[in-house]
């Protein structure tokens, strides 16, 4: 499973269109904050050093996917530095909700950098 497709707002984008750099709008920071950090997914140390899509993902299918889509647009590592979480609330298929409370230091341009 992979992110193909993503809209903000009205404006639609492919991750094919975004290249190697993602422009750095406001929007794109948050979206790369949300999908970076609200997903339990985490990328295996020993499969670091791999292109993204050959690293390996603890997690399930939609976390892996939403994982290596965030890494797109910089170090997911670095983001959750930088965004601690306060309380969580995992999502629940009965419920059909989740809640994830962040506490976050300022996300600026200079923390995108890319994946190679």
């Amino acid at each position: 499973m992979h992110v193909t497709d993503f809209a903000i707002f009205s404006e639609c984008f492919t991750t094919e269109s975004l290249g190697d750099k993602p422009l750095a709008t406001p929007s794109m920071l948050k979206l790369w904050a949300i999908a970076g950090r609200c997903n339990s997914g985490e990328f295996d140390v020993t499969t670091q050093h791999l292109p993204l899509q050959a690293r390996k993902v603890h997690g399930n299918a939609t976390d892996a996917a939403i994982l290596r889509f965030a890494e797109i647009f910089g170090s997911v590592k670095d983001l959750r530095l930088n965004l601690e979480k306060v309380v969580e609330i995992p999502f629940n298929s009965k419920s059909k909700f989740m809640v994830t409370l962040i506490e976050s230091k300022p996300i600026d341009e200079k923390n995108i950098e890319g994946d190679d």
